[in-house]
């Protein structure tokens, strides 16, 4: 998450303590370093004084009793700002990703925050909107002038807050994203989402519509954006994942009418009818070293035959 001169994004991570902290610290840092007076190499500082001796010995022949010293200090001299400068150029380096990783960790908050200025700014350009008393555009201002004008002139500034917060809220959304989810936030952006609650293209006015593929924004997408009621910030990530997902799932219908109960009737099996016994029956008689059963009681009467068909 690069430094930004939006001042919507500015505002937001000022609000996060955390945040606040850790840039504060960092831009202290880079103060420090960039006044700090880098020393030469301590090799380079050494050798300049060994040749200075050099130099001197071979004008005057005599040997200066104190080389040794006076290297040894210019050496440990240079060596101690050296460390001390890369001592800094690491605390510059640490403290700018540690910057970022805590505005990640604290990207929820930031959001809010934008939520929370989105709000303000929809406020103010329903109230201005109502007063333009059917001006269209910044001729139809000037010539109507007094109210008309005067909010006009306030709906193009707000104007310029709108399109602050929708870069602030894409920039925090895209640094806590990784590399495919980042993918999806330049298809969803493109298509619209991320600037109405249950966005879906068909419910949204051509104009409107636009305004929110092309991200250019126009004073009668401010107003018509103030009035519905639904403009929003997405809360975190998680949650404007959730919003996409809900808005482009496709619309199911039944076509297959109502439901109809095609499990099998039981039907219970009937008693089975009395078995027609006539005069000239007879039990039957398996065991002859038994008594003979008794004879049946007849219950139906033999009909005639059916005569023989003579062909």
């Amino acid at each position: 998450m690069r430094d930004t001169q939006n001042p919507e994004l500015k505002a937001a991570w000022d609000t996060v303590p955390d945040v606040a902290k850790t840039a504060e610290r960092y831009e202290a840092v880079v103060k420090l370093r960039r006044a700090f007076k880098r020393s030469a190499d301590p090799e380079r500082a050494r050798r300049d004084v060994i040749d200075e001796a050099i130099g001197s010995f071979r004008e005057s022949g005599e040997w200066p009793a104190d080389l040794g010293k006076r290297a040894a200090k210019a050496y440990l001299e240079a060596l101690e700002g050296e460390s001390e400068y890369r001592a800094l150029s690491q605390a510059e380096e640490r403290l700018r990703h540690e910057k970022e990783d805590v505005r990640d960790m604290c990207a929820d908050d930031a959001l809010a925050y934008l939520g929370g200025r989105l709000s303000d700014v929809l406020s103010e350009a329903k109230t201005a909107g109502a007063a333009l008393d059917g001006v269209r555009s910044a001729d139809e201002a000037i010539q109507a002038g007094g109210d008309a004008l005067d909010a006009w002139r306030t709906l193009t500034a707000l104007l310029a807050a709108l399109e602050n917060v929708r870069a602030a809220q894409w920039e925090i959304l895209r640094a806590v994203a990784d590399e495919d989810t980042r993918a999806k936030l330049r298809n969803w952006k493109r298509e619209g989402h991320g600037e109405i609650a249950g966005y879906r293209p068909d419910d949204v006015p051509e104009f409107a519509l636009e305004a929110m593929l092309s991200q250019r924004y126009t004073v009668a997408y401010l107003v018509w954006l103030a009035n519905i009621g639904t403009g929003y910030v997405p809360a975190s990530l998680a949650e404007f994942e959730a919003d996409v997902s809900a808005a482009t799932e496709p619309m199911s219908y039944d076509d297959s009418g109502p439901i109809r109960d095609f499990s099998p009737i039981v039907v219970p099996i009937p008693a089975a009818p009395e078995p027609e016994r006539y005069a000239h029956s007879r039990p039957a008689h398996l065991d002859y070293s038994a008594p003979a059963p008794k004879p049946i009681k007849p219950n139906a009467i033999a009909g005639d035959p059916d005569p023989y068909p003579y062909s």
